[in-house]
């Protein structure tokens, strides 16, 4: 069995366009690629995801279902976290059994402290604090990945809006 044993932000690049149109819809795109570090005889495995989010903007709020998109800014990071095994009796962990851990129970691990960072720092660029939507297994692939458009409003605070992915 694995333990968490702790998490870090490992980079982080931060790539800001322009703000939107205030009366275009803003929409995301989530790409998610885990990878695993182990070593033979280790006590210990390191899951890293590397995440990138482009936030977009709907160039035509009258048909937003197949509307063209233009690029708002791009947020790139990378999470790891340590894994303690209690191997104890058990043979080590195989290659394949540490490749579907980290696309699933440690995919969905990381995933909060994701949300958390992606609605900080969208919030500090001056969008709408970005909520992702919640990760459900079996997850896409990068190609499906989810999108959910953000509506600005005029005045106050600005709050996200779903709507059905394309």
């Amino acid at each position: 069995m694995a333990e968490i044993a702790d998490v870090r932000l490992f980079k982080t690049s931060l790539d800001f366009g322009r703000f939107p149109d205030e009366s275009n819809a803003m929409t995301w795109q989530l790409e998610m690629t885990p990878s695993v570090s182990y070593e033979d005889g280790d006590d210990f495995f390191i899951l890293e995801i590397e995440y990138e989010v482009v936030i977009q903007e709907l160039l035509d709020t009258a048909n937003p279902d197949n509307s063209e998109t233009s690029d708002l800014a791009r947020l790139s990071f990378k999470l790891g976290s340590l894994y303690r095994v209690e191997a104890g009796d058990r043979v080590a962990p195989q290659p394949s059994e540490l490749e579907s851990y980290a696309r699933t129970t440690g995919t969905l691990s990381l995933y909060p402290y994701a949300r958390e960072f992606v609605q900080s720092m969208t919030a500090r660029m001056g969008f709408p604090p970005l909520t992702l939507a919640p990760f459900r297994l079996p997850y896409p692939d990068v190609s499906t990945a989810p999108a959910e458009p953000v509506r600005p409003k005029r005045s106050g605070s600005q709050t996200p809006r779903k709507r059905s992915s394309r």
